[in-house]
């Protein structure tokens, strides 16, 4: 079974020429198991919103991620890069082989994608 949960934050990084962009980014994180018998669920959704607000939004939103955050003092804050690294905070957090992928879009007509 899989479940996806959904998320907006907003973030600004700065780019390789040193300009600056701002992006309301939608965030949808799907997490795949058995159906527990008991709660009827693949995941508690109470925990799922609070993990990813723990390890997303508490870290990135209304944040500079070139300026405020130490994951992009060496690096580009790409959404590639970006995506990459959201991918590896939720999967250390969540018990392991539960997330199955996540899909970050910094726009309308652009989403990124990692999936196990």
């Amino acid at each position: 079974m899989l479940l996806t949960r959904r998320m907006d934050f907003s973030a600004s990084y700065r780019d390789a020429s040193g300009a600056t962009h701002g992006h309301n980014y939608v965030l949808e994180v799907t997490v795949s198991g058995p159906v527990d018998r008991e709660t009827g669920m693949v995941i508690d959704l109470k925990d799922l919103k609070e993990l990813m607000a723990r390890e997303v939004e508490a870290r990135f939103d209304h944040r500079s991620l070139s300026d405020d955050t130490p994951y992009f003092r060496d690096r580009v804050a790409t959404p590639e890069n970006f995506a990459g690294l959201i991918f590896s905070l939720l999967d250390a957090a969540l018990p392991p082989g539960t997330l199955a992928r996540i899909r970050l879009s910094p726009t309308a007509d652009l989403t990124v994608e990692v999936a196990r």
